[in-house]
């Protein structure tokens, strides 16, 4: 009796793991307008608020990633003229050259996805995104620094987290109908 009953509850626990990790699952979306690149974004902290930051991202229009359903993040232009659009992810910066940076925990980088910008009126290549400081434990990636990873200490880069950055890398090398992804990395001693 007492095996059943401990059979059944590790069962319990299994299953609940499953239910936990499926319900936790970042659901990713491909998406098909003007939007924000910040992966190699330089960016500000916000002044008065240590927790939010002012980012520098490029503007670009076709297909990218986002964790928002896409009607969710449709760019608009208000009365004024004053246009917003959202931070999204995508391959263009490798197009242009760009490689993927790992720094160390415990560096201060910024999180821009769906984040809200606006379009900069007197330049409509470039958008102003306010996006939330982090300080992981854990190592994050950046598309800025242009390989050299003493900057990881003193700049606020445009970064994720180095597991979300490979969820959003396998899911767009997929959607894109790549048989390989584009992404290349810093060398190793530059690091």
């Amino acid at each position: 009796m007492k095996l059943k009953i401990a059979l059944a509850c590790c069962l319990l626990v299994v299953a609940a793991f499953f239910v936990y990790k499926r319900l936790h699952k970042t659901e990713m979306f491909l998406c098909n307008h003007p939007y924000a690149l910040c992966t190699s974004a330089r960016c500000i902290p916000q002044p008065g608020n240590a927790k939010k930051a002012i980012c520098f991202c490029d503007v670009e229009k076709g297909e990218s990633m986002s964790t928002s359903p896409c009607h969710r993040l449709k760019p608009s232009t208000d009365k004024s003229g004053i246009e917003t659009i959202y931070s999204t992810f995508s391959f263009k910066q490798y197009e242009e050259g760009k490689k993927v940076m790992q720094c160390p925990g415990g560096t201060p980088w910024t999180w821009c996805l769906n984040k809200q910008c606006t379009v900069d009126p007197e330049n409509s290549q470039q958008a102003i995104c306010l996006c939330d400081i982090m300080r992981t434990e854990d190592p994050w990636i950046t598309f800025g620094g242009s390989c050299d990873a003493s900057s990881c200490n003193t700049s606020y880069w445009s970064g994720a987290a180095l597991k979300d950055f490979e969820e959003g890398n396998v899911f767009m090398t997929k959607k894109m109908h790549l048989d390989l992804s584009p992404v290349k990395w810093c060398p190793i001693n530059s690091q």
